[in-house]
């Protein structure tokens, strides 16, 4: 089965992290947090994940229990090719504070990514009961749902992402490709969202444009 390109990894996202709550060092203001803050997710929207690790290293030798710092400086590494410590950061991320949804999130993406769906289910179910009204978390949700054989929980799960964002593409993709599952395939539903999909900017698919094709000259 196809997913779509949100569904495997599309982080199109940073996290603001937090002032701390606990009295700062006297070097720190919250202006020298914010510019660090602010140079870490240009770089990283440039893919200088050098600049970014950097930055974001300074986020955390001014505020340790930034939880959100942990978790931008977790996408750094991902994409710089590191799973391994990614996952070590986000599982710091969540032990300093359990309710950090992003940590989650961003954890359930790296299990999907390498196929521990599993533990991606645990993840995301838990970044949602966080979030519930993160469209993100929903997409991804309802993908690992249907990828464990839940079609109908994978649908649910995939209509509320696109009610929260309508204009979330992916989400409109994978919900199609979860409509051609049901049996017989609900064609109609499928060929809706596929093509607000490919509106929204989502590449066509010649496969499922060709399963449409084959519906419609049916006698």
């Amino acid at each position: 089965m196809k997913l779509g390109p949100g569904a495997i990894l599309a982080i199109g996202f940073l996290f603001a992290p937090s002032l701390p709550a606990q009295e700062a060092p006297a070097k720190f203001t919250p202006r020298i947090l914010a510019e660090a803050v602010a140079e870490g997710n240009l770089a990283f929207e440039a893919k200088d994940y050098a600049t970014a690790r950097r930055a974001y290293e300074r986020v955390l030798s001014l505020d340790p229990q930034n939880s959100l710092g942990l978790v931008n400086l977790g996408l750094v590494e991902f994409y710089s090719g590191d799973s391994a410590k990614s996952e070590n950061l986000l599982k710091q991320a969540v032990r300093q504070r359990l309710e950090t949804a992003p940590a989650w999130l961003t954890l359930g993406m790296i299990y999907m990514d390498q196929n521990r769906f599993r533990e991606a289910l645990a993840a995301f179910s838990q970044a949602t009961l966080l979030d519930p009204q993160n469209p993100r978390a929903r997409n991804f949700l309802g993908v690992v749902i249907g990828r464990e054989g839940w079609i109908d929980g994978a649908q649910q799960e995939l209509r509320r992402a696109v009610e929260l964002d309508p204009a979330y593409a992916d989400a409109h993709y994978n919900l199609a490709v979860f409509y051609l599952q049901e049996k017989p395939a609900a064609i109609e539903l499928a060929k809706r969202h596929y093509f607000k999909a490919v509106e929204l900017g989502v590449e066509k698919d010649p496969s499922m444009e060709k399963v449409f094709h084959s519906a419609k000259t049916k006698p």
